[in-house]
């Protein structure tokens, strides 16, 4: 019972049967030879097993088993040839076939050799070792399922034919506000894509810029291999394959990516804001931003002891297609502001101002100029901005703000408190975005005090301004007056406005009133924070456009970089109780269940 016959055979036979199917085939004379002297192998393996049936209780169980093996690899076999002898004319059974043989073939042949094996390491022995023969048999037909499961996940991939893509640079599709540039622009832009045929990066950009293309009227996509085109190359100054050229007229903007998937993995990543930059380039006229300087305001350039800067800010601006400059006294603050200035920022001065340089502040915005004023309240010296904020109809507390709950845990020491975060938008023009995205973020405030309208401010219809508070703080927030960070003695907790969107009245005859955003935190666009929060980059770019007198239409960069999360006071509650309670709770639960389940059973 236990010589190794039927391991012999059936082992040859499925050898013959492999060479006459594969080495000879179909058409050689001696294709039948090998394969009908297979089958008649693999035949005498399941008859030997067949005779072994009438011996003893254990022989006859541990033969039944390895008959049904066998029997199922026969059935694999027969399988087969059903599935390449042709006649078939129904095409779901041809498939059905040819994904049945396989599998049959597999899980009959691995189960019985696993069992012959160890059925012969049993040579000699008076009794069969039936649990451990069946164990063998088990293992061999886990391996074939495993492998015939294999066999039909390909079968289903190669018959969907669909690329999946699990790398990091994935949904490549262009946001909400790239396609409504797309379908706004005014004069035809031509984009360009640079690239040999059947090239990865290629494959993975055109159908982000096959929606452009179809989104807008005035866009229009080509694809170019340089090689082949060398004379509008040199006319676009794309010197290689791998850009994309931005076009209006004699103006070109290019991306530059790389024809090779993993150098040009990192660029695609900001595919979609770099494209935003070059449409704002080659479809907006260039723009000026002054930034104040010379009063301790926030700067693209801060030394050691400022406070922090605004590189990302003066980023958002430079891809809004503006060339940021600094204006102080040496720039001719105290005479007026320039000519070429299409927004002025004041980003929290921490000294006065002198008279003469308010007073062309005042002029500017009473021109129809537009201003960002962000008004820092944890300053030593008041810096006397009075003049503007009685224009703008507004007043600034400057007593901090602060949550004893909901706030950004970013030191996790008590004075995060005054580290707030909202997501309370007002439904504005300047603020249609963050409408939309209050469930996906907050902004963050990081150290703010409140705004309110000044008492006897006249309306824009009577020569006034129209104040619009946009962003409110949360339920609970307090003004903190002796700076501790707990709410105590006269504080109460209540809603205060943390941003205005002013409009004046035309009061110069020049057709349109100015314009300012007013928020009393003047690190809501510093590095501090800006860079790790998207929402305060939505909220500064759409804030922009609206002071431009543009609306920004709903839509948010797609950038597919990792965000660093914040940890708020809250979802830190939710991670300690959740780590140190739940869970450990969980699986002392579940290891009292498993251990009552065993007594039950013992």
């Amino acid at each position: 019972m236990a010589r190794p016959l039927s391991l012999i055979t059936w082992s040859l036979g499925l050898i013959l049967v492999f060479v006459g199917e594969r080495f000879f085939g179909e058409g050689s004379g001696l294709r039948w030879p090998a394969t009908g002297l297979g089958v008649l192998f693999a035949v005498v393996a399941l008859a030997n097993r067949a005779r072994s049936l009438g011996g003893s209780a254990q022989q006859r169980t541990v033969m039944a088993r390895l008959v049904l093996f066998y029997g199922a690899g026969l059935l694999g076999l027969a399988l087969y040839f059903a599935a390449t002898m042709g006649g078939i004319e129904s095409e779901s059974m041809d498939i059905a076939l040819r994904t049945a043989w396989p599998i049959a073939l597999l899980c009959g042949t691995l189960p019985a050799l696993a069992m012959e094996r160890s059925l012969l390491s049993m040579a000699g022995s008076d009794q069969l070792e039936v649990r451990r023969l069946f164990e063998a048999g088990n293992a061999g037909l886990a391996i074939g399922l495993a492998t015939a499961w294999l066999f039909a996940l390909n079968w289903v991939a190669s018959e969907t034919d669909e690329r999946i893509d699990l790398r990091t640079v994935r949904n490549l599709v262009p946001s909400g506000q790239t396609l409504e540039m797309a379908r706004n622009l005014d004069e035809e832009v031509t984009v360009t894509l640079f690239f040999p045929p059947a090239n990865d990066v290629l494959e993975l950009i055109e159908p982000y810029f096959d929606d452009l293309d179809a989104a807008g009227a005035n866009l229009v996509v080509q694809r170019k291999d340089r090689d082949m085109h060398p004379g509008l190359a040199k006319e676009l100054r794309a010197r290689k394959n791998g850009v994309v050229v931005f076009t209006k007229g004699e103006e070109h903007e290019q991306v530059r990516l790389d024809v090779d998937p993993k150098k040009a993995r990192s660029k695609l990543k900001k595919l979609d804001k770099n494209v935003q930059t070059k449409l704002n380039k080659v479809s907006r006229d260039p723009r000026v931003a002054y930034l104040v300087t010379g009063h301790g305001e926030r700067s693209t350039s801060p030394k050691e002891d400022d406070p922090p800067g605004l590189k990302g800010a003066k980023e958002v601006l430079k891809q809004l297609n503006y060339k940021v400059k600094n204006l102080g006294l040496k720039e001719g603050l105290s005479e007026d502001v320039p000519d070429d200035a299409t927004l002025v920022i004041v980003a929290g001065p921490r000294n006065p101002m002198l008279p003469q340089e308010l007073e062309s502040l005042v002029r500017y915005l009473e021109g129809g100029g537009s201003m960002m004023l962000m008004v820092d309240p944890d300053v030593e010296e008041d810096p006397e901005l009075d003049p503007l904020l009685e224009l703008l109809g507004v007043t600034v507390s400057n007593t901090t703000l602060a949550h004893a709950s909901k706030y950004v845990a970013l030191t996790r020491r008590k004075g995060d408190r005054s580290i707030l975060y909202s997501n309370r938008v007002t439904s504005h023009d300047s603020t249609t975005l963050l409408t939309k995205l209050t469930t996906k973020g907050n902004v963050v405030f990081p150290v703010t005090g409140a705004l309110d309208k000044r008492e006897g401010a006249k309306a824009k219809k009577d020569g006034g301004a129209d104040v619009t508070f946009t962003m409110r703080t949360l339920a609970g927030t307090f003004a903190d007056a002796n700076d501790n960070r707990e709410m105590d003695g006269t504080e109460e907790k209540k809603v205060y406005n943390l941003t205005a969107a002013v409009e004046l009245a035309d009061t110069e005859g020049t057709g349109e009133g100015g314009r300012a955003i007013v928020t009393a935190d003047a690190d809501v666009i510093s590095d501090l924070l800006f860079s790790r929060v998207p929402m305060n980059q939505n909220w500064f770019g759409e804030a922009t456009l609206w002071l431009e007198g543009e609306v920004l239409l709903a839509g948010e960069v797609s950038d597919i970089e990792d965000t660093p999360m914040l940890h708020t006071k809250d979802s830190d509650k939710l991670w300690f109780y959740g780590t140190t309670a739940f869970v450990p709770l969980l699986l002392i639960g579940f290891g009292a269940g498993v251990n009552r389940r065993r007594r039950r059973t013992a």
